[in-house]
């Protein structure tokens, strides 16, 4: 092969992985995705303070997992809800989300959180803070549910 076609060659080789690399990085979840996401995450929390559990696991899809602090993993819509209903009670609770990002019909959102919960028995109220990871998928319908949501404390 002569030199010329072998530079010829590279340069429509580079070119395909630029126009490849730059198309991968331009599909990721859109604007109102995002906003969607974070509605679902407000939402989440207003329903803990809410002591609407109910509310709460119908933010999971059908099989999700939750992964409460310091407990093993909790499958399924009435699992969650059950969990969260034995849970002591949630005063504040909040998500800030450090990273969200997604393909088609999956995203993910990392990121820190806090809570204030009442101990059983009148004891004075108490702040964890932690980190979460959670998984969420789009739906038929276009929704956005939780499909795996871990929560860890400091």
């Amino acid at each position: 092969m002569s030199t010329l076609r072998l530079l010829v060659a590279v340069a429509v080789i580079d070119a395909t992985c630029i126009a490849q690399s730059a198309h991968a990085q331009t599909t990721g979840i859109g604007a109102a995705d995002m906003k969607v996401i974070a509605a679902l995450n407000d939402a989440f929390g207003h329903a803990l303070t809410a002591k609407d559990w109910k509310a709460a696991s119908a933010l999971y899809t059908a099989d999700g997992t939750l992964y409460p602090p310091g407990e093993s993993a909790v499958k399924g819509r009435s699992a969650i809800e059950a969990c969260l209903t034995a849970f002591p009670p949630v005063t504040a609770f909040s998500l800030r989300p450090t990273k969200t990002d997604g393909r088609d019909d999956v995203a993910y959102v990392q990121g820190t959180f806090s809570m204030t919960l009442v101990p059983k028995g009148g004891a004075a109220p108490e702040q964890s803070s932690g980190y979460f990871v959670q998984v969420l998928r789009r739906q038929s319908n276009g929704t956005w549910q939780i499909a795996v949501q871990m929560l860890s404390l400091h």
